[in-house]
């Protein structure tokens, strides 16, 4: 039986720090070897600030002709209570503004804009404003294209 390290990738692309004003793009990731991408963000302390959240497709992993990418829905646990719900995204965006909390967004490798070549995906997360609030994103990049002894990078193109 597979172990989960051996079929998913995992990427930690935000440890947990305070982005007190401070804006964050993650970095890319290609899904040229991957049929799917998680991104999971947990927030831990939460000061009253409000970070919209956005995802950014690309033409490589170096953002070449990066545009936005379209998403409808994300699910979320707001305090850790045990139970993910999903949740309609508006415009393509929706907040962290809850502490201790998971925000979780699914992309399908088929949702990219394959016809302009784009194939890499990367989260950005505008400033919470002058406000101590903490959180981190991990991707998981799953449904390996080409079975091997270990998941291939999905940092480089």
């Amino acid at each position: 039986m597979s172990k989960l390290v051996q079929t998913q990738k995992f990427h930690l692309c935000a440890p947990p720090k305070d982005m007190n004003a401070t804006a964050m793009t993650a970095e890319y990731v290609s899904l040229k070897g991957y049929d799917h991408l998680t991104i999971v963000i947990q927030t831990g302390a939460w000061a009253g600030g409000t970070a919209a959240v956005s995802l950014l497709e690309a033409t490589n992993v170096s953002a070449g002709s990066a545009t936005a990418l379209g998403m409808d829905y994300m699910w979320t646990d707001d305090a850790a209570a045990g139970t993910l719900v999903k949740t309609a995204v508006t415009s393509d965006t929706f907040n962290l503004d809850t502490a201790n909390s998971l925000y979780i967004i699914e992309i399908d490798a088929e949702e990219l804009d394959v016809d302009s070549s784009k194939d890499c995906v990367s989260l950005v997360v505008a400033t919470p404003g002058a406000n101590a609030d903490l959180y981190s994103v991990l991707y998981i990049l799953s449904g390996t294209r080409y079975e091997q002894g270990s998941p291939p990078s999905a940092i480089v193109d």
